[in-house]
């Protein structure tokens, strides 16, 4: 399932009552985004429900012990006593609702496996009495990714709900978008929509959406050689010589302030690479005085670039506001079989 279905499905489910007995395990490729969602379910879940974030814990149990699940031994008085660490003790009985995030459960070794099937299905850490409020979301890689992923116990698995995660292109954009990804790199990614992810475990670096988020953090005014290295360390040679031979072709555009200026006999231009790059560029200088006539130019390409350029600026979060123009009304009208 990709990423928008999973979250709101995960949500539907938690919502009915006992929904919070259910515990989906998100299971995809390295790098995905599997934790991105995880974490965006969380964040609503606690919005609807109030949940402070001392309650919102995450847990990584391939880089814990047991005895992080347990606790330690209090020896004072007559008896042993359990002293629970204090991140599960934040999600002990009788504190409302909470939110358990699992990481990267498929890692853990069976030792670690064995104190997770009872925090999953009897809602105990150790002797802890765990919240009967208490949401729980796992995610984990596949086994056939060569990511360090160990085969979960029978036990384990079936205590959950395995679901499969699966890039998709229009989640990607939209969540770029929303965090602000670089404009080029989103153009890129539209125009080369196979290498968001192309994940092949015999490659030691890989082009996948947590890669490209890197990518775009890159600064602006390295020399073209070094930008390559940081390119190329974050997805692969191949995909980085593709990048940045496109970064080039973005830096020698035609004018954007003549298409700003003359919106309507600007040229356009006929390779594709180049009306993607471009798309990419007038999404960082549009602004509410020059839309309408950058709406104008956009609209004598092809729809589909007509498309890009209209979904991410209203997918961003320092555009939005096109969605309250007249343009946006005559795009809705004109495509509202790609709107709804």
């Amino acid at each position: 399932m990709k990423f928008s279905n999973l979250k709101q499905s995960i949500l539907m489910q938690f919502a009915v009552p006992g929904g919070n007995k259910v515990v989906p395990f998100i299971m995809g490729k390295p790098g995905g985004g599997k934790s991105s969602c995880a974490r965006e379910i969380a964040a609503a879940l606690a919005e609807k429900l109030s949940i402070p974030k001392e309650r919102i814990v995450e847990f990584n149990p391939s880089l814990r012990e047991p005895s992080d699940i347990l606790g330690l031994p209090d020896l004072a008085g007559e008896y042993a006593r359990w002293v629970p660490p204090a991140e599960l003790y934040a999600l002990r009985q009788g504190v409302g609702p909470c939110i358990l995030i699992i990481e990267e459960l498929s890692d853990a070794q069976m030792d670690m496996q064995n104190p997770m099937c009872r925090i999953i299905l009897d809602r105990y850490a150790g002797q802890l009495e765990l919240s009967s409020e208490l949401y729980i979301i796992a995610t984990g890689n596949r086994t056939e990714d060569r990511s360090g992923a160990s085969r979960l116990s029978t036990k384990l698995a079936n205590r959950m709900r395995i679901l499969n995660f699966e890039e998709d292109l229009d989640d990607w954009m939209k969540w770029a978008s929303n965090h602000d990804v670089n404009p080029v790199l989103r153009a890129f990614i539209s125009f080369r929509p196979n290498l968001l992810s192309d994940f092949d475990p015999k490659r030691a670096l890989n082009p996948t959406p947590r890669a490209w988020e890197d990518v775009g953090r890159i600064p602006d005014g390295m020399e073209p050689s070094v930008f390559m290295e940081h390119v190329k360390g974050c997805v692969g040679e191949g995909a980085a010589a593709e990048y940045v031979g496109f970064v080039k072709l973005f830096n020698e555009l035609p004018d954007i302030d003549d298409i700003v200026r003359h919106p309507e006999t600007a040229e356009l231009p006929e390779q594709v690479s180049i009306r993607y790059a471009v798309v990419g560029k007038l999404l960082t200088v549009i602004k509410k005085t020059n839309f309408s006539g950058v709406y104008k130019y956009v609209g004598r390409l092809n729809p589909e670039f007509v498309v890009l350029f209209m979904k991410g600026a209203g997918d961003s979060p320092k555009t939005r506001w096109v969605m309250r123009t007249p343009e946006w009304a005559d795009f809705a009208s004109k495509y509202k079989e790609v709107m709804f």
